[in-house]
C-alpha cells in the first residue's frame, strides 16, 4: 500500500524535472527549444537563434561573469574562463540557419561541477532572451 502511494508522486518529479529545466533557468519559451544534461554535467540547450548571434552573447556573458579575462577560439566557438572556483568552458555549434546548440561545462577543483555549468547557462541563456527582446 505504502509503495503504490508514493508512486505518482516518484512519477511527478520524475516527469517534471527535465520538462521543466527551461522554466528553471527562467528563461523565454521562444530561446530554448530543447536541453539535455550530460553525464559529466555538460548542460546542453538547442537555441532557436543563429550561431553568430548566439556566440556574440555568449562571449559577452562569459566576459561579465569571469573573474579574469577568458580565453576564445573564435573559429571553433570555444571561449574558456574562470567564474569563482570554477572554470567554465561555452561553445556554441551551429545546427542549422535558424538554430544552434550551447554547451556548458565547468570543472571545479579537477572535478566536474554542475551546478557552475547550469548557473553560467542560465546567465547566458537569460543575456540571449533580452538581447532578443530588445
Amino acid at each position: 500500500m505504502r509503495n503504490t502511494a508514493r508512486l505518482p508522486f516518484l512519477l511527478a518529479v520524475a516527469l517534471c524535472t527535465p520538462a521543466c529545466f527551461p522554466a528553471l533557468l527562467g528563461v523565454g519559451a521562444g530561446v530554448v527549444i530543447s536541453h539535455e544534461v550530460l553525464e559529466n554535467n555538460t548542460y546542453v540547450a538547442q537555441v532557436s537563434e543563429g550561431a553568430a548571434l548566439t556566440w556574440a552573447i555568449a562571449k559577452s556573458s562569459l566576459t561579465h561573469q569571469s573573474d579574469n579575462p577568458i580565453m576564445v577560439d573564435d573559429d571553433l566557438r570555444t571561449a574558456t574562463g574562470d567564474i569563482g572556483d570554477a572554470n567554465v568552458t561555452v561553445s556554441v555549434e551551429t545546427f542549422d540557419d535558424d538554430s544552434c546548440r550551447l554547451k556548458v561545462s565547468a570543472r571545479s577543483y579537477g572535478l566536474n561541477d554542475g551546478p557552475s555549468a547550469e548557473a553560467a547557462l542560465h546567465q547566458i541563456l537569460t543575456d540571449l532572451n533580452e538581447a532578443r527582446s530588445s
